[in-house]
C-alpha cells in the first residue's frame, strides 16, 4: 500500500498546477453542464440538441488543453491524441443549430454529410489514441507520415471553420430580410448573438494557430489566462442564450413564402403613395385610421387575417406600392406616431419609454434603434430641434 502512495505522491509533484488550468476545468465542467441541459431541453425544442452537441464538443477540446497544462500528458503519454478535439465538428453542429432554429428543412442525410468530416477526424484520431504511448510519443515529436497527416488536419480545420463561418452569417442575414416581411417586431428574431458567437469562435481558434506555430512566453503567462477567462464567460453565454431563444420563425404559411423578395428601400421618409388598389387601400386604412401598428407584435399573419387576404399577395402588395418590406411599412407608422408626440406639448410630461409604447414599440431600445434608422437622429435630439 506505501508504495502505491509514493507512486502517487511522486505522480502529484509532476502535475504543474496553475490558474490557467483550474479556469479551463471550470470552462470544461461549466460547458459539459450546460450542453447536457440544452440536450434535455431538445425534448421541447429539438433546435437545442445541435446547440447542446455543439457545446459538449466545444467544451470537450478544453480537456486535452487541461491535461497538456498539468504537465499530465508527459507523465502518462498514453492520453496524448485524445480524439476529443472535434475541430471539424463544432461549427457544423453550430451551422445545423441556426439552421433549424430559423425552421429550415434539415434531413438526416444533410445531417450525416456535415457532420462526415467531423466524423472521420474523429475515427483518424481514435486510431492513433490507441497505438502504444511510445509510437504516440515518435508521432508527436518526429515528422512521420502520421505526424504530418494530424498536423495537417490540424491546420485545415481553420479555412474549414471560416467556410463554415460565412455559411452561418450569409443565413442569418438571409434570414433577416424573410422575418422583415412577417413581423413588425424584430427582437429576440435576428440571431445577432449568433453571429457573435461565430465571429469569436473563429477570432479564438486564429489565436491558437499561432500560438502552435510561435514559442511565446508573453503568450502563455498573459493572454493564455485572460483567453481562458474570456472562454468560461463565452460558454456560459452560449448556454444561457440556447436556453432563451425559441423558434424565429414557426409558421408553415410563413416558412413556405421563401421565393419572396423584398428590394432593399433606400428613402426611408418615402411617403405612401396612393394606389389605386383596394386591398392596399383597406390595409392602409387600418394603420392610418384604425392604428393597427400600435399593437406592438403586430405580424403580417394578423393583418392578413383581419383583411381576408392571402399573406404572400399581402407582402407583394406592400412591396410593389410602398416600396417596403413588412417591418418597414409598419415601423413607418409608428415613427410618424412617435414624432407627433414628441412635437406635441401636451405630452412633455410623457418620458421616452412611454412615447415608445404609445407608439406601438415594444421597448425603448428598439424605439432608438428605428427611430434614428428612419430619421437620422435620436428621439432625444428630433424632440430638442425647434
Amino acid at each position: 500500500m506505501s508504495v502505491y502512495l509514493v507512486r502517487i505522491a511522486r505522480y502529484l509533484e509532476g502535475i504543474h498546477y496553475n490558474i490557467t488550468s483550474l479556469i479551463d476545468i471550470l470552462g470544461l465542467v461549466q460547458g459539459l453542464f450546460l450542453g447536457a441541459i440544452l440536450i434535455l431541453e431538445s425534448k421541447k425544442q429539438r433546435p437545442t440538441l445541435f446547440l447542446g452537441l455543439f457545446l459538449l464538443a466545444y467544451s470537450f477540446e478544453l480537456l486535452n488543453t487541461v491535461l497538456e497544462d498539468l504537465n499530465i500528458l508527459n507523465l502518462r503519454p498514453g492520453f496524448l491524441f485524445l480524439p476529443i478535439d472535434f475541430l471539424y465538428v463544432t461549427m457544423p453542429l453550430f451551422y445545423l443549430y441556426v439552421k433549424s432554429i430559423t425552421n429550415s428543412v434539415i434531413t438526416r442525410k444533410n445531417v450525416v454529410l456535415i457532420l462526415l468530416p467531423g466524423i472521420i477526424e474523429f475515427l483518424f484520431f481514435s486510431v492513433i489514441f490507441f497505438l502504444p504511448a511510445s509510437l504516440k510519443l515518435e508521432i508527436s515529436e518526429t515528422s512521420n507520415a502520421l505526424g504530418i497527416i494530424a498536423l495537417l488536419i490540424l491546420v485545415l480545420s481553420l479555412p474549414y471553420s471560416l467556410y463554415y463561418v460565412i455559411r452561418i452569417i450569409k443565413h442569418i442575414n438571409s434570414h433577416r430580410k424573410k422575418i422583415e416581411n412577417y413581423y413588425s417586431n424584430l427582437d429576440g428574431k435576428l440571431l445577432n448573438w449568433a453571429k457573435g458567437v461565430v465571429l469569436f469562435m473563429l477570432i479564438f481558434h486564429l489565436f491558437w494557430m499561432i500560438e502552435i506555430f510561435q514559442e511565446d512566453l508573453f503568450f502563455e503567462t498573459y493572454t493564455y489566462p485572460i483567453l481562458s477567462a474570456i472562454n468560461v464567460i463565452f460558454i456560459f453565454w452560449i448556454g444561457i442564450s440556447g436556453l432563451r431563444q425559441s423558434k424565429v420563425i414557426g409558421s408553415k404559411n410563413e416558412s413556405s413564402d421563401e421565393d419572396i423578395v423584398i428590394e432593399p428601400l433606400n428613402d426611408f421618409q418615402t411617403e405612401i403613395d396612393e394606389i389605386p388598389d383596394e386591398d392596399f387601400q383597406r390595409l392602409v386604412h387600418l394603420m392610418e385610421e384604425d392604428a393597427y401598428y400600435k399593437e406592438p407584435n403586430l405580424s403580417l399573419a394578423d393583418v392578413a387575417k383581419t383583411l381576408q387576404v392571402p399573406q404572400r399577395k399581402l407582402s407583394q402588395l406592400i412591396n410593389t406600392n410602398a416600396h417596403k418590406n413588412f417591418n418597414q411599412f409598419v415601423n413607418y407608422y409608428r415613427v410618424e406616431e412617435a414624432k407627433k408626440l414628441l412635437k406635441d406639448s401636451t405630452y412633455t410630461n410623457l418620458n421616452m419609454l412611454g412615447i415608445a409604447f404609445d407608439s406601438g414599440f415594444n421597448s425603448k431600445a428598439s424605439f432608438f434603434s428605428v427611430f434614428k434608422k428612419f430619421t437620422s437622429v435620436t428621439p432625444n435630439a428630433y424632440k430638442n430641434q425647434s
